[in-house]
């Protein structure tokens, strides 16, 4: 059986996908997920076979997903209404791609061509992991190590897992932090990371370099602020060099008073 996860923001799309996968007895859907934040979670912890990921979803989007997973997916379908994003796709590794709406018969070959890829190949994907895993577990030892040895030196790096990859990312290139509910999404210079971590490890760790905690869910460099904006007495918001802009909250207005 192929263990197959269906990832879409609309529920008549995951139904209609649903409906055409439990024709299949190779296929069996093990998991639905309505958003990016649950993909990353159920994929991680299912470790699929195949995946159908939708691309434009709000918060984290499909090529957001696949950057931020620790599994190594075998095979990957992304499914969308938009046609530019094709070349994207197969430059992080997609498999496949489906334009909505498709017909049955172009489903039909993209999931044949799946099925025949998966069932003839040796999967890597566990090994992978188990390294990954391994070479992480060895490194926190060295890491633990020499902090016994030299306290004072300091890793400015953020790691993350990245498909059978170990991403560092320069706290220096950090321009804010997003949480969730059991994850945040880091807002790099060239791209975005979602890691499994808390807003409050984050705030120690990158609390000594000018990241500020302005709520419960926004952590930010202040080296990318381009001004403060006031509204009234009480509301303050950050414009970011990019124009982003992001509320302060003003159970957290008083980190801001060294700057203001």
């Amino acid at each position: 059986m192929i263990r197959t996860i269906i990832v879409d923001d609309e529920p008549k799309a995951r139904d209609g996908l649903r409906l055409l996968l439990d024709k299949q007895i190779e296929i069996s859907v093990i998991a639905q997920c309505e958003n990016g934040i649950s993909a990353i979670k159920q994929i991680n912890e299912l470790k699929p076979d195949l995946v159908f990921l939708d691309i434009q979803m709000p918060e984290i989007n499909g090529f957001e997903v696949l950057n931020s997973v620790d599994y190594q997916i075998p095979y990957v379908v992304f499914v969308t209404a938009y046609d530019e994003y094709a070349i994207q796709a197969f430059e992080v590794n997609a498999q496949d791609y489906l334009l909505k709406p498709f017909t049955d018969k172009r489903f039909r070959s993209v999931l044949d061509l799946a099925i025949h890829n998966l069932q003839g190949k040796n999967n890597q994907s566990t090994l992978i992991e188990k390294l990954v895993t391994s070479y992480l577990s060895n490194q926190q030892k060295d890491d633990d190590m020499e902090q016994l040895i030299n306290p004072v030196k300091e890793w400015n790096k953020i790691t993350v897992k990245n498909r059978g990859r170990i991403v560092f990312i320069d706290y220096i290139d950090i321009t804010w932090i997003e949480g969730y509910d059991y994850c945040v999404k880091i807002h790099a210079l060239t791209k975005t990371h979602v890691v499994r971590t808390t807003m409050k490890e984050l705030e120690r760790k990158l609390g000594a370099h000018r990241f500020l905690r302005i709520s419960k869910s926004a952590l930010v460099n202040m080296e990318y602020v381009n001004e403060i904006q006031i509204s009234g007495r009480k509301d303050f918001l950050l414009i970011m060099q990019d124009q982003t802009e992001i509320k302060v909250s003003r159970s957290y207005k008083s980190n801001l008073d060294k700057y203001i």
